[in-house]
């Protein structure tokens, strides 16, 4: 009754305090809210005046070296623009009145014409014509050299980069899924006197170190816009005859492009030679042809000739040419213009009328990239929790229920988010160097706790590592305060009484104290030494680091194995320092390494911080799966089951920012837990070797019997009754500790880590072809950058890790035989490996880019997972039948050979399409869409001025 009374005075005095504040609440004076604005109704914005601009003289004979443009308005932004001007003018002057003015250089080579000049000046624009008019060149001196420059553009077959000079130097391009290949190729021809002096430098190898700058002084530049791989000219080529008064000289050169979006465009820029000493060309043309792009402007003068794949131009002026693909179009005023303002001028109109014209579909089109956008957002939100998730469980109770283990926790999540947030800086170096001091003490103390009653192997190893930092710091301590002489005298005392007492039983146990002197003398010493200025060594940095390392992978491993053996322990941390200092050499500059320079030090320390100890984490989560799979425990551990899902969900996530990364952890997740169901009731004890030979034995003795029976009901005879009871009871008799059924469903006397091992390898095997195909195309790819091997790697390895997962866990996986698990297996397979070739076939399918190559793709990855399933399931079910003692066709007749048929056929299937879609992909070449314009056909080259 007491405690009914104190309830309801506790929610009296609820209700009277949210009263009282209710009543201060409204006590308050509020001023009254200010007045709405008033609407003021959009009125019509007057379209402003043209800016005048004269041009003196309007009419000028060819070759004039400049004229004047004047622009009469107030604004400080005027830009000039036209194609009578080689450049645009950078410099103008201020009229007294209102308005600016600037003398434009003109081309000397400019053709007579009518040349639109174009002024913007802010917000506002004019336009004024220059006329040019017929007039006579100057010839220039000496004898004729007359030069053809071809250039020619086409679309590339990947892979086709590496044929560039400089390829080697260069990473992969052109890796995206619906990235364009573009290459460039130039020729240039030039027809010169045989005691020219080109030829008679050409002949004393002056070309031979900078092939590029000897072209670029006497033939001008030819480059594309933003190249991947600059213009780069092989040796060049003479070419004379006996008697003959004449030589040609070729230079051969080619560049590559890389475009992500097909509405984008490709732009040739040529830029004639401005070097006085060199002989100058008395005619040149250029001719520039496009096999699959269309020329969508030029800049500069008129051109001789235009097409739409075709442009023939003088080489006496500069020319600046975009090209779209064929189909499509992109915004090139701007890049032939040089001014934003004047390019929205110019495409002002089409661009408002596609607006009018084209608004219902800008909006589906926004609604789907607003909720494409939504999708991938929280797909990745999804993904991301269920990865830390997926590591809480894996982890598994008993760990999260240790306070060290918190401890380590808050330490890892406080140095992850220090170097977050103060990246590439003193603070990160500084919280690096913390973690790897703190993280090996945490994981000693932790292994000590898991090992008190079992070795005291735990217990030795801080006193020698404390022993070892202390012979480090007091030799360099020492060293610079004493000098090398008694450096070296003091050292040998140390490792002598350390010597002594690790070697005499009865003072053993002083060894955790002389490593606790050690230290502290070798830290009093070097800070001493630190005091007077001295800096300690990259040298001693990097031991101090070997040894943290060391005594890392020592905690984790023993205590994850729970085998704390000094031998193990030794070859774990052999292994591992091989594996990190591997990574660590292909990593850092070997430059750094030799000079033991600051950065490579801080490089090192940021290496095993951020890739050695996270990696070391996951190898120590198999270690302790493989302990659990030495038993039925396996099975059923709910962390070993996480831990799989975790390295699933790794081997399939993509690091390269793809839009579709949460998506696919999700389907991979989706995927595992749909072929791993819960653990059945039966299964989940071990059976042996000799349970299992019983239980496959009684299991074809009861499949006989129901054959038998169903032999009889279709043709029955005399003693009917007697023989269908006697057989019905022989099918449903069973011997054994569970239901004989399922004896093809067991771990048949091995245990769960041997299982998996052997589901590994024969899935391996099985994806071998498809690898092999896989890697070679990676090679003539030229992937062999570090994260490219990485990603390969994983993609190559992402099968098979899903099929040791299905060995590991067979009892569990669903279905009641290997055939049965394998269907369920190539669902899951399906679900986890082909969100990613299915992405790249829809972007190449929007695109309208290589269509059939990323189908071709799809096709031979499904022939590959089923090849892989169905494979698997029948090599299981022979496994089992071998364990067993019993040969596979005692199974295979049971069945008859009709239950056979369908996998044995799926697996021709699968074989064939795989072998058929790959000999197509690698066989069939694109043809081209535009033929290629032939140089012989090209007219004679205009003289030049």
């Amino acid at each position: 009754m007491d405690a009914v009374r104190r309830r309801w005075l506790g929610a009296g005095c609820l209700l009277l305090a949210a009263g009282g504040g209710l009543w201060a609440v409204g006590r308050i004076d509020v001023p009254p809210p200010p007045a709405p604005a008033p609407v003021v109704e959009p009125s019509e914005t007057p379209t402003p005046m043209p800016v005048r601009v004269t041009i003196e003289p309007p009419s000028v004979p060819a070759g004039t070296a400049r004229v004047r443009v004047t622009s009469f308005c107030e604004d400080d932004d005027t830009v000039v623009e036209s194609n009578a001007f080689p450049e645009s003018p950078d410099t103008y002057e201020k009229l007294p009145g209102r308005g600016w003015f600037t003398d434009a250089d003109l081309d000397r080579a400019l053709p007579a014409g009518r040349y639109p000049v174009i002024v913007r000046c802010g917000a506002r624009f004019g336009r004024a014509d220059l006329v040019v008019t017929k007039g006579r060149a100057p010839k220039p001196p000496g004898p004729p050299r007359v030069a053809t420059t071809w250039v020619t553009l086409t679309r590339a077959q990947p892979g086709a980069w590496q044929d560039h000079p400089d390829a080697a130097q260069m990473p992969v391009i052109g890796r995206a899924p619906n990235a364009i290949l573009c290459r460039m190729r130039v020729t240039h021809e030039v027809r010169v006197p045989v005691d020219d002096p080109d030829v008679a430098a050409l002949r004393a190898g002056a070309a031979g170190r900078a092939p590029a700058e000897f072209v670029a002084a006497r033939m001008g530049s030819v480059a594309l816009d933003s190249p991947d791989l600059d213009v780069a000219f092989s040796t060049p080529v003479i070419r004379t005859e006996r008697g003959s008064r004449g030589a040609v000289i070729t230079y051969t050169g080619v560049s590559y492009t890389v475009l992500v979006d097909p509405n984008s465009f490709v732009g040739v820029e040529y830029r004639p030679s401005a070097d006085a000493t060199v002989s100058r060309l008395t005619a040149h043309e250029i001719v520039v042809s496009a096999t699959g792009w269309t020329v969508a402007g030029v800049s500069g003068p008129p051109p001789l000739t235009q097409d739409a794949h075709y442009l023939r131009a003088s080489g006496g002026s500069p020319m600046t040419a975009a090209f779209t693909m064929d189909g499509r179009s992109g915004p090139v005023a701007y890049y032939l213009g040089g001014d934003e303002g004047i390019s929205q001028y110019l495409e002002g109109g089409a661009a408002e009328s596609d607006e009018s014209d084209e608004s219902d579909d800008d909006e589906t089109g926004a609604f789907l990239s607003r909720s494409w956008e939504v999708l991938r957002l929280v797909s990745s939100v999804a993904a991301m929790l269920a990865l830390f998730y997926t590591l809480a469980r894996a982890l598994g109770g008993s760990w999260w229920r240790r306070p060290r283990n918190w401890l380590l926790m808050t330490v890892v999540a406080a140095g992850s988010g220090l170097m977050a947030f103060f990246l590439n800086s003193d603070v990160t170096n500084l919280t690096a160097l913390v973690l790897m001091v703190v993280v090996p003490v945490l994981a000693l103390f932790s292994t000590a706790r898991a090992a008190r009653g079992h070795s005291r192997l735990p217990a030795v190893v801080p006193a020698v590592a404390g022993i070892v930092a202390g012979l480090i710091l007091c030799a360099w301590s020492l060293a610079a305060l004493l000098g090398p002489g008694p450096a070296t005298g003091g050292l040998a005392g140390a490792v002598a009484v350390t010597t002594v007492t690790a070697v005499l039983p009865r003072l053993r146990r002083l060894l955790p104290h002389v490593a606790l002197l050690l230290t502290a003398a070798g830290a009093l010493l070097a800070g001493r030494a630190v005091s007077i200025g001295f800096t300690p060594p990259n040298l001693m940095w990097m031991a101090m680091i070997a040894l943290a390392w060391c005594v890392l992978v020592f905690g984790w491993v023993t205590e994850a194995s729970h085998r704390w053996s000094p031998a193990g322990a030794a070859r774990w941390v052999i292994a591992t320092s091989v594996a990190l200092g591997a990574l660590a050499y292909s990593a850092i500059p070997v430059q750094d390494w030799a000079s033991l320079r600051w950065g490579g030090l801080v490089e090192l320390l940021s290496l095993v911080v951020l890739q050695g100890i996270p990696m070391l984490a996951l190898i120590m989560l198999v270690v302790r799966v493989r302990r659990w799979g030495q038993g039925p425990e396996g099975l059923t551990e709910t962390a070993a089951f996480h831990t799989a899902l975790l390295f699933v969900l790794l081997m399939h996530l993509q690091f390269n920012g793809s839009p579709v990364t949460g998506l696919v952890v999700l389907l991979t997740w989706a995927g595992v837990c749909f072929m791993l169901p819960a653990p059945r009731e039966g299964l989940q004890r071990a059976v042996s070797g000799e349970e299992h030979r019983l239980l496959v034995r009684d299991m074809i003795r009861r499949r006989s019997a129901r054959t038998a029976l169903t032999h009889l009901l279709r043709q029955p005879g005399d003693d009917f009754e007697q023989r269908r009871e006697a057989l019905e009871q022989a099918g449903d008799e069973r011997n054994g500790p569970v239901d004989s059924d399922l004896a093809l469903a067991t771990v048949a006397g091995r245990t769960p880590w041997q299982n998996g091992l052997a589901a590994f390898g024969a899935g391996a095997v099985l994806s071998l072809p498809y690898s092999a195909v896989r890697i070679s195309e990676s090679v003539r790819g030229g992937q062999a950058e570090p994260s490219e091997v990485l990603y390969a790697a994983l993609a190559l390895l992402s099968l098979p890790v899903l099929c040791m997962v299905f060995g590991y866990f067979y009892p569990r996986v669903r279905g009641r035989g290997p055939i049965a698990k394998s269907l369920s297996f190539l669902l899951a397979a399906l679900l986890v490996e082909l969100p990613v070739s299915i992405y790249g076939l829809v972007l190449a399918t929007t695109y309208g880019i290589n269509g059939s190559e990323p189908l071709v793709g799809v096709l031979v990855a499904v022939g590959n997972i089923a090849v892989v399933s169905i494979g698997l399931g029948l090599w299981w079910e022979w496994r089992l039948m071998w364990l067993a003692g019993e040969p596979w066709a005692r199974v295979r007749n049971v069945r008859t050979l009709r239950a056979l048929a369908a996998p044995l056929a799926a697996v021709s299937i699968a074989i064939a399409t795989a072998a058929a879609t790959a000999l197509v992909n690698n066989v069939v070449a694109p043809l081209p869409s535009a033929p290629v314009v032939d140089a012989k056909l090209v007219q004679t080259p205009t003289p030049a001025p």
